[in-house]
């Protein structure tokens, strides 16, 4: 048994993800977070856009068409906002190659912070431990003519929540698994119009004890479009939205699998320098639907971004803090 504990800090933490309904079906809980505060900020509808270092994780066929030769981005976020040890952190790094296409690598991780192991007879602690999930990533994107673009992004997935000793069967519960995204970005009108889809984290269940209890990776198809609708010196207008279908089957009842999570976004940017951002989540079964904001600040080539996202009715509403360069 575990004191604050364990099974609390997973509920709260599937709550906190924009798609909570699906989290309880599925394993790897930071596969379902989505990174980035200007996405966060455009109701997560960015799958379409891709267009800095994260598409790693939105959608790799976008590192085809990145701008600039070097991009970083990172992020952090507290997941529940009256917990400081809970929290998530992306980081990713892009680079074009001329002729070949863009490589990337990120790093996900994700803390449930501190936990404390008792036993039924005696409340106080006997053990403290972290629980932990980290998802290292390559990536490749490669342009296809002038104006199709496909990408892949390779990861390998580790989850930690309890040492030997904690869990009733004595043994450490943790596991280990792998996933592939797959993605393909088509640009239109010059650039102003974008349609981009992907299918997120294809790969085996992962088992954290009992090998015969495996929950599968949250399997996601992600389609989207966008479109510039002001493209000026100073003035840039751009709305989008994204299709989400999860593609876990619920295994215990027949015929049935997880609902559609729908987000529409816009962004309006100043010269560069300013970025106002809104958007909505539409998420029937996570009991989701509401407003997102953000804003972002830009100088020469660096852009810090800020989001406040919506949840589950009756959950505070977590922020999302990300920086990205461009070289």
């Amino acid at each position: 048994m575990m004191r604050r504990g364990l099974p609390v800090a997973l509920l709260l933490l599937a709550l906190a993800a924009p798609v909570a309904a699906q989290v309880s079906m599925g394993g790897a809980q930071s596969l379902y977070i989505h990174p980035g505060g200007r996405p966060a900020g455009m109701g997560d509808a960015f799958v379409s856009i891709s267009d800095d270092a994260t598409a790693c994780w939105w959608n790799p066929a976008g590192l085809a068409f990145l701008e600039s030769t070097y991009n970083v981005s990172l992020m952090h976020s507290r997941l529940v906002p009256d917990w400081d040890d809970v929290y998530y952190e992306y980081a990713a790094y892009a680079q074009k190659i001329e002729g070949l296409g863009t490589i990337a690598g990120s790093l996900i991780y994700l803390t449930y912070g501190e936990q404390q192991a008792t036993t039924p007879d005696d409340p106080e602690p006997y053990r403290t431990f972290r629980s932990y999930e980290v998802i290292p990533s390559v990536a490749y994107g490669a342009a296809i003519g002038d104006n199709v673009g496909v990408g892949i992004n390779l990861k390998f997935v580790y989850v930690d929540l309890a040492p030997e000793g904690v869990t009733i069967e004595g043994k450490q519960g943790a596991g280990a698994t792998f996933a592939a995204d797959f993605g393909a970005l088509w640009r239109l009108m010059d650039g102003r119009w974008r349609v981009g889809g992907a299918i997120q984290h294809v790969g085996p269940k992962i088992a954290y004890i009992d090998e015969e209890q495996k929950d599968p990776l949250p399997r996601n198809l992600k389609v989207g479009t966008s479109y510039k609708i002001l493209d000026d010196e100073m003035n840039e207008l751009t709305v989008s939205a994204d299709y989400n279908k999860s593609l876990i089957i619920i295994e215990d009842f027949a015929d049935q699998s997880l609902g559609v999570v729908l987000n529409f976004g816009a962004e309006y940017r100043y010269y560069d320098l300013l970025a106002l951002r809104g958007g909505y989540v539409y998420d029937e079964d996570g009991q989701i639907k509401d407003f997102a904001f953000g804003i972002g600040l830009s100088y020469r080539s660096f852009a810090f971004d800020i989001a406040s996202v919506p949840q589950a009715e009756g959950l505070k509403r977590p922020f999302r803090f990300s920086l990205t360069a461009a070289f």
